[in-house]
């Protein structure tokens, strides 16, 4: 690392990835900031920089020699598994940093000495006491794969032969044409037949363990039996999809206008997401789209984004979670609960921007030769530009994935709230949230930030009732205008806001 390279660091200050010591003389306390570090995304440790002021301090020669012997002290013996770091010494303005490079591991969870797991928490860092937080360490370093378990008690016998037979054409879509098995004689086609132009040395049992569906002792893994079983809800009766349609905007509601029957859903992944899709088709609203009245209508959300965010639920959900995935329509919006946080490393905004990290690796290798997506992490990507009116959220405390559709309705009575209170900013202003807001904001703050000091979600009814119409009223700015979407985006008080403020 280059002078320039730590004075740019130094003059943006402490982040998740970054931190200074101005000195360190305890190897248990710097071995906890190293878990962190390894347990979350990696970074660096710069010692001789003060963390509150980031002014220089720079180190002795022998202060160097001391430091790099205590912290590799506390990588080997206050770090279990034990980890290698890398530490150099950087000259600034005259002044002998040392720099220390700890990567993310690839052996999660790390503990200190003391059997403490420690990760990031911004510039801080934070204990880890939930084992839904631990299961995602470990799976994101391939320690756990619930996709690649075994499931007591399957066979070949528990398999839709139909559905293998589809499977296996479109897996090995050359071989079967080179062996003239046609899609359309499917159906007729013996199974030993498809497996010969497949390889002639294998029997299916053997093709299926070859590419992990099936275990050495005969039984399906949890990838084949999602994939291809007959009924996986009587090994794993809660792996289904719960719909309802309710009336009003309340899961509390008694009143429903439909609820999917549990038997309907039973089945593997391509039913529950065949029926799954009929459901949506039948409770949501067709509209006009052209003005001739024998136009064809289309839904008010594109079908095509439930085919996304289904097939990504479906896939993507932690099957470590004992429960099943929840689809509720109500008045103003589509939820789709998925069981599980995200992967480590990925948060609501890194999904917008299409980074996609699997958690069931093997699962999402597969699935797509039976369900309608591409296998390459795009589908929040499409369905966020077929329909911009999407919002994700994290909840730690649920162990859930919820994804957040607004129906037409909810849009029509936002901008109509919108329009209203800008133009309430012509007249008057006297609203206690934007007070809130123009206060906060003195500092540049995240839209997340905004939210929570207000007490409200991060959706994008709160984002359009709330922040737009103070951005086009000029009280309040973005900090990127350039960038609106940015995930580094932030809002700051005008000189108008400011002048709003002083008359208060």
């Amino acid at each position: 690392m280059t002078s320039e390279q730590i004075q740019q660091i130094i003059s943006q200050g402490e982040n998740s990835t970054i931190q200074f010591k101005e000195r360190i003389d305890d190897a248990y306390k710097v071995g906890t900031e190293m878990v962190a570090f390894c347990n979350s995304q990696g970074g660096s440790l710069i010692v001789g920089v003060n963390d509150k002021t980031g002014a220089l301090n720079g180190l002795s020669f022998e202060e160097i020699q001391k430091t790099n012997n205590l912290l590799a002290n506390a990588a080997s013996e206050n770090i279990k598994p034990a980890i290698v770091i890398y530490t150099e010494t950087v000259v600034l303005d005259g002044q002998n940093l040392v720099v220390v490079s700890i990567k993310s591991g690839k052996d999660k969870p790390y503990r200190d000495n003391k059997g403490i797991v420690w990760v990031k928490n911004g510039s801080d860092k934070r204990k880890v006491f939930s084992n839904a937080e631990l299961r995602v360490m470990m799976q994101s370093c391939g320690s756990m794969a619930a996709d690649r378990d075994s499931v007591e008690g399957t066979s070949y016998n528990d398999i839709s032969i139909p559905t293998l037979k589809r499977f296996l054409y479109e897996k090995y879509t050359p071989e079967c044409v080179a062996a003239e098995i046609k899609n359309t004689t499917l159906s007729t086609t013996d199974i030993d037949t498809i497996v010969n132009a497949i390889d002639v040395n294998f029997t299916i049992e053997q093709l299926l363990q070859n590419i992990s569906l099936m275990d050495g002792n005969g039984q399906l893994t949890l990838s084949g039996l999602l994939l291809l079983g007959i009924n996986i809800q009587r090994f794993r009766p809660v792996f289904t999809v719960k719909c309802v349609s309710f009336v009003g905007n309340s899961v509390a509601s008694t009143e429903f206008r439909d609820k999917m029957p549990d038997r309907e859903m039973e089945g593997n992944l391509l039913h529950q997401y065949n029926t799954t899709i009929s459901f949506i088709n039948r409770n949501l609203k067709s509209i006009q789209v052209e003005e001739n009245f024998n136009s064809i209508p289309r839904l008010e959300v594109p079908l095509d984004v439930f085919v996304e965010l289904l097939v990504n639920a479906l896939i993507h959900r932690d099957y470590y979670q004992n429960s099943p995935i929840r689809l509720f329509i109500f008045d103003n919006r589509i939820e789709i609960c998925s069981p599980g946080i995200l992967p480590e490393s990925v948060t609501e905004e890194s999904i917008r921007q299409g980074i996609s990290k699997p958690r069931n690796q093997l699962l999402f290798d597969n699935a797509k030769y039976l369900l309608p997506y591409t296998g390459i992490g795009s589908g929040i990507i499409r369905a966020m530009r077929s329909y911009d009116h999407i919002t994700f959220e994290n909840n730690h405390t649920k162990e859930e994935f919820t994804i957040t559709v607004l129906r037409q309705e909810m849009i029509t009575k936002l901008r109509s709230d919108h329009d209203s209170r800008t133009n309430d900013y012509d007249n008057d202003y006297d609203n206690d949230y934007d007070e809130k807001i123009l206060a906060f904001t003195l500092t540049p703050r995240s839209r997340k930030e905004i939210m929570n000091v207000l007490g409200l979600s991060t959706h994008t009814d709160n984002y359009m009732r709330y922040i737009i119409p103070m951005l086009e009223k000029g009280v309040l700015a973005m900090t990127l205008p350039d960038k609106p979407k940015s995930k580094n985006q932030k809002y700051v008080t005008t000189e108008k806001g400011k002048s709003i403020l002083k008359k208060k």
